[in-house]
């Protein structure tokens, strides 16, 4: 199983339905102000609300790190449509069919966050949609159906879709009495089609499992552009709980310290990146004490004898959270029967790196998603990581069909989505205009031509 598509509806600069095809390796370019961080920002929450069934949003649902996306009014269009409310989605794959889930958000009266107003579960050959409710009386109710074309609507009480899993919630369609329920009297035979219906989705011999775990094998991690300050000497006792940046030196610390395999493990494959990219030949860690609580100074050797992190390009410090957590994620690689998926959501990782480590970023993430659980999200402005990620296509070291380009371009007040493909050779495909307008301008001034 894994996610194909994310779709955003009336969010900020995006008017119609806009969809991004999602592969391993996706890179996501265009100007400034175009969104990219925000649809960076909508598929992290759009994740963790699914994962962690959080239909009441809090002020954290989306401004937490690195995203600030503000409240409702902050992320719906500014638009005449009335009633206000965005929408974002997913399509994922299971066993060769399409399966979308919707989340419909909108403003409730007296709260200012984004309010889950229903969520539907979109099959090749049906839909079910749960219409979120703050009734207290009510707790789950089936208010219509059509058998023959398998639409079935759920009014459902928050709580209730937030206590439980899609799974758990069948289960309870299943095995307790309509009194239990709350449902309309009358209503069991509606009530045994829509069990009928969901059983043959979940149930057929062929599958081993319910297309909705898949919301129990996927991890998200998100970076900012700007990861952390280097010190000259670290003090694990004023430790920040910064994970993304000024926590990763103490993570190194203690690794060297207690898990020997782990660190020696970890160090080979950040030294062999530091020098195919030219960033480093060697790092370590030396220690002032023999506490792990001791002061400590992260060393790398560039040319010549070691040096302070401090002392070094501030790229080799910007790059370092990023490596550590891509080769060496902090997350369980099974989860109830399934491998596990991390997604890593990058904003802009060439940021003060030279050109040769830009693409060399590239090729290491075209190598980490041959494993198979490592999919990458990535907005970038760099040239060279999209050309290496071609280079990489003839090479035969990635697919074509595992790396998707999109183009975010600007019309007048909205933003537009393009999903450029490469065929084996690494040529784009379907490249809007707008996309190789301005590469074709600079290399006709390159060689001395006007417009």
């Amino acid at each position: 199983m894994s996610i194909t598509q994310f779709t955003m509806e009336e969010v900020r600069c995006f008017g119609e339905q806009q969809t991004l095809e999602i592969r391993p390796l996706t890179f996501l370019v265009g100007e400034n102000s175009t969104g990219k961080t925000t649809a960076l920002g909508c598929f992290h929450v759009l994740i963790n609300f699914f994962g962690g069934r959080g239909v009441d949003f809090d002020a954290k649902a989306t401004n937490s790190h690195p995203y600030s996306m503000g409240i409702f009014k902050d992320i719906v269009r500014n638009s005449k449509k009335v009633p206000k409310a965005f929408k974002l989605g997913f399509t994922s794959e299971y066993y060769n069919e399409n399966i979308g889930w919707f989340v419909e958000f909108v403003e409730r009266e007296g709260k200012v966050q984004p309010n889950v107003n229903s969520v539907t579960i979109q099959f090749p050959d049906g839909v079910v949609v749960f219409d979120l409710v703050d009734d207290t009386m009510s707790t789950m109710r089936l208010e219509e159906n059509d058998k023959k074309l398998n639409k079935y609507n759920i009014e459902c009480h928050k709580d209730i879709f937030s206590r439980f899993s899609l799974q758990e919630l069948l289960d309870l369609l299943d095995e307790l009495s309509i009194s239990s329920l709350g449902f309309i009297e009358g209503d069991e035979n509606k009530r045994i089609e829509l069990i009928k219906y969901l059983r043959s989705r979940s149930n057929s011999q062929k599958n081993r499992h319910d297309p909705w775990d898949i919301w129990n094998s996927l991890s998200v991690f998100s970076t900012a552009p700007i990861r952390s300050r280097p010190e000259r000497t670290y003090d694990p006792m004023r430790e920040l709980n910064d994970p993304e940046g000024s926590d990763i030196p103490m993570l190194l610390m203690r690794l060297e310290s207690t898990q020997s395999k782990q660190w020696e493990a970890l160090k080979l494959q950040l030294i062999e990146f530091g020098q195919r990219s030219g960033l480093f030949q060697n790092l370590k860690i030396k220690k002032l004490g023999h506490s792990l609580s001791d002061p400590f100074k992260l060393q790398f050797k560039v040319r010549g004898p070691s040096s302070n992190i401090i002392d070094v390009g501030y790229g080799i410090s910007q790059i370092l959270p990023i490596l550590v957590q891509v080769v060496n994620p902090s997350i369980p690689q099974r989860t109830r029967g399934h491998r596990l998926t991390n997604f890593t959501l990058l904003q802009q990782p060439e940021v003060h790196l030279h050109p040769r480590a830009q693409a060399e970023f590239t090729t290491l993430l075209t190598k980490l998603t041959k494993q198979g659980n490592h999919s990458f999200i990535v907005e970038t402005h760099s040239d060279y990581m999209v050309d290496r990620a071609r280079i990489e296509i003839r090479k035969g070291n990635i697919k074509p069909d595992d790396v998707s380009l999109i183009y975010f371009e600007p019309k007048r007040n909205i933003v537009n989505v393009h999903n450029i493909r490469f065929d084996k050779l690494g040529n784009m495909m379907e490249a809007p205009q707008g996309y190789r307008d301005f590469f074709l301008k600079e290399s006709k001034s390159l060689m001395g031509f006007e417009d």
